[in-house]
C-alpha cells in the first residue's frame, strides 16, 4: 500500500488497530524484517517475527485478549487476522490513513505520545495497573468511546516481555474493553 508506515503489519480490514510512536528496537540478528503489504483474511507474517525483546509475542497476546472480550472462542489466528499495528512515529497523518484504510472498531494506543499526537476526544474510564515491583506505583490507562462509536483506549504500558506489570493485571485491563464498551455505548 502506498505511503503505509514501515514496521506496521496487519490486515486491511482490521477490527483492532494498535498505535505506537516508539521506533522499533526489536530486531533479531538472524532474521531480517521484511516489509509486506497488508493481509486479508489471515494473520500478517510480521506478527510472527521472532524479535529478541518479545514485542511481537506481547502484541499477539494482547490482540487475542482484546478480541476474546468480544468473542471468547477466538484463537491467535482469528484475532491476528483482524489486527493491525501502525508505527506512526512523528507522522501524525499515518494514524488518519490507518483509520481510513482499516476502519477499526477498537483503537488501542500503546504509548502516551501516540495518544497525545492523535488529539482525539473520547469519554474515558480510567484503569490502573499496579507495578508489582514498586509498592504504590501504578500505570494508568483508559478505555472509552469516541463520538463516532469507535472504542478507544490507551495502554498502561507499552508491550514488551521485559514488562513491569503482572500479566494477570494486564489481562484485566485488556478484557475490560468489553465491559467498558457496553457501558459507554
Amino acid at each position: 500500500m502506498k505511503h503505509w508506515p514501515d514496521n506496521s503489519p496487519g490486515s486491511i480490514n482490521a477490527w483492532l488497530l494498535l498505535v505506537t510512536t516508539k521506533p522499533p528496537s526489536w530486531r533479531d540478528s538472524l532474521v531480517e524484517w521484511r516489509e509486506r503489504p497488508l493481509a486479508v483474511g489471515e494473520p500478517h507474517e510480521g506478527f510472527l517475527y521472532p524479535d529478541p525483546l518479545g514485542f511481537w509475542a506481547e502484541v499477539r497476546r494482547w490482540s487475542v485478549e482484546l478480541l476474546r472480550a468480544f468473542e471468547p472462542s477466538w484463537d491467535a489466528s482469528e484475532a491476528l487476522a483482524l489486527t493491525t499495528l501502525v508505527h506512526v512515529g512523528d507522522e501524525v497523518e499515518a494514524l488518519a490513513r490507518a483509520v481510513a484504510t482499516c476502519q477499526p472498531r477498537v483503537v488501542l494506543f500503546l504509548d502516551e505520545p501516540a495518544w497525545q499526537a492523535a488529539a482525539w476526544t473520547a469519554r474515558t474510564e480510567q484503569y490502573y495497573v499496579p507495578d508489582p515491583h514498586r509498592e504504590g506505583q501504578v500505570y494508568q490507562g483508559f478505555w472509552g468511546s469516541r463520538p463516532d462509536g469507535v472504542v478507544v483506549g490507551k495502554s498502561p504500558q507499552h508491550p514488551t516481555m521485559h514488562r513491569f506489570y503482572d500479566s494477570v493485571d494486564m489481562r484485566g485491563f485488556l478484557r475490560s474493553v468489553g465491559r467498558v464498551h457496553r457501558g459507554l455505548s
